[in-house]
């Protein structure tokens, strides 16, 4: 018996309830090349099959009892995540990437101001044209 995998599983699920993949991905806020790429997969993360699960109203829970979790409000954390990470999240991602380098380039020059202020007059001319 040849088994397959959870990619090809969740795949097959969503054939089944007949549902346009363009659809499942604005649905669930991914690239239609990251579904494609789940359904390649052989183990998907316990996040990712409740977030199909909950899109396309299907329980998983029979083809994956031990990843199936109730613990939706963690799940969804998870998923949210994960989509950061891809395609249709990036520019979040690159967003939250940029603010934390202007937030570092900020410390960076206070704590440059703050040795120069404590330089004494003779040594700051090095600075100035260095």
């Amino acid at each position: 018996m040849i088994s397959q995998n959870a990619g090809e599983i969740v795949e097959l699920a969503v054939r089944r309830k007949n549902i346009n993949i363009s659809e499942l991905s604005r649905k669930m806020k991914v690239n239609r090349r990251t579904l494609y790429n789940w359904f390649q997969q052989e183990t998907l993360t316990s996040a990712v099959i409740h977030s199909i699960s909950q899109a396309i109203d299907y329980d998983f829970s029979q083809e994956f009892p031990e990843d199936f979790f109730t613990n939706r409000s963690t799940c969804q954390k998870t998923v949210e995540e994960d989509n950061a990470t891809e395609a249709g999240g990036q520019q979040y991602y690159w967003m939250k990437k940029y603010i934390t380098l202007l937030e570092d380039y900020r410390l960076l020059l206070e704590k440059y101001n703050n040795s120069i202020s404590q330089t004494p007059v003779d040594e700051r001319r090095y600075y100035k044209y260095s």
